[in-house]
């Protein structure tokens, strides 16, 4: 009888007596750390291609540089670039538009936020400076291809970061104006001055200078062109 039970279990599959019924549980979790594996390797040789490929076009620009170098640089061969970009041209436009991802996600999140529109402001200022600074490498190559001769690198909608750096600051600042915390200023001319002293404080990373404004000095910055625009300072010119 247990023979024929045997057979029977061997022809349909059902589990012999004394099998572990939590196998098949432990087989399929197994290949959960395999997969977290493969999936870091592939972060880790995404990540090598775009470190290799910004210090290239930062120190030979776009154009001098080839994808046989990039590939040595990051320690890979060419059909990886190829999977991961699909061209020079790819690992470039991902190269840029990486840094304006997180720039708009943090414009995004200042919508939500709570508090006054002074403080709002100030803190997306802030936040878009780390974000420069973080970033110093690829605002060099911002520059040298913006800057530089129109047939070196292939095109890139810069000024799709302007267009919304300004709209999200006139927005605050027409806000600010309808709670009364600004004086009726035009939304246009305050957006403008904002960015103004941000885009000096940002500048200034890029040189080797004794003394920086840093953060802090952002902050100061804004806070004199606060008062200026702020509500109390009516009566004070009047």
């Amino acid at each position: 009888m247990e023979d024929t039970a045997l057979r029977r279990e061997r022809r349909t599959g059902s589990p012999q007596r004394g099998t572990r019924r939590g196998d098949g549980r432990e087989a399929a979790g197994a290949a959960v750390p395999t997969t977290q594996a493969a999936a870091a390797r592939h972060r880790d040789v995404r990540k090598r291609l775009l470190a290799a490929a910004l210090e290239l076009f930062n120190r030979k620009g776009y154009a001098a540089t080839t994808v046989r170098e990039i590939v040595a640089a990051a320690g890979v061969t060419k059909p990886v670039l190829y999977y991961h970009f699909g061209s020079k041209e790819g690992i470039y436009q991902a190269i840029l538009r990486e840094p304006l991802a997180r720039f708009e996600a943090e414009l995004a999140a200042c919508e939500g936020v709570e508090g006054s529109v002074r403080e709002r402001i100030a803190g997306l200022l802030v936040k878009v400076y780390d974000l420069f600074c973080e970033h110093l490498p690829i605002v060099r190559l911002v520059h040298a291809v913006f800057y530089g001769p129109a047939e070196g690198a292939p095109p890139f909608d810069f000024e799709a970061f302007h267009r919304v750096y300004l709209a999200a600051l006139r927005r605050l600042v027409a806000e600010g104006v309808a709670r009364g915390e600004f004086r009726p200023v035009p939304p246009d001319d305050v957006a403008l001055a904002l960015q103004g002293v941000a885009a000096v404080c940002m500048d200034m990373e890029l040189v080797d200078l004794p003394v920086r404004p840093g953060r802090e000095g952002l902050r100061r910055l804004l806070d004199l062109l606060f008062e200026g625009v702020g509500a109390a300072a009516r009566g004070q010119g009047e």
